[in-house]
């Protein structure tokens, strides 16, 4: 897979959507560099690192980030791995939410203070991956296989 590294506009676009969207400072993203495959997934990776890899070969060197298509769509991974830094549309869910959201399900709003969108949810400010909110509904964006029965929580 062919990967290029995104141009300064390209980055700032995502940032900015990053930034409007879920009140993530640009600076949580400094140390890292962003790379982009025709397919329009975008790629973090630490600066420095394709430079290393150059040559060798590297199974994986990155994580997938977002994906680019009528809207930016942060990838659960991302959400994970920096949604503790989201200060906007991020929805608390209580023991019995998370359980059903771990294991697939959608969900009903109760928190009014999100916008229409991409929404992160957490448990206990763990967060646990992206949801769509739409009409009231949450619609689970877990992969399928990131889902999974839940007993212990």
């Amino acid at each position: 897979m062919m990967l290029r590294t995104l141009k300064k506009k390209e980055r700032d676009e995502i940032l900015g959507f990053l930034e409007e969207r879920f009140g993530f400072k640009r600076g949580v993203f400094a140390g890292f560099e962003f790379l982009a495959n025709p397919k329009g997934r975008v790629f973090i990776v630490g600066k420095g690192i394709p430079e290393l890899a150059a040559g060798e070969k590297v199974a994986c060197m990155s994580m997938p980030f977002v994906r680019l298509g009528k809207a930016v769509k942060p990838t659960s991974v991302m959400i994970q791995t920096f949604g503790k830094h989201a200060k906007r549309n991020v929805i608390e869910l209580d023991r019995d939410e998370a359980k059903e959201f771990m294991e697939g399900s959608d969900l009903s709003v109760r928190d009014a203070s999100c916008s229409e969108g991409y929404v992160i949810l957490r448990y206990r400010d763990y967060p646990l991956g992206c949801g769509l909110l739409k009409d009231g509904k949450i619609k689970n964006m877990l992969p399928k296989a990131k889902r999974m029965p839940v007993e212990l929580l």
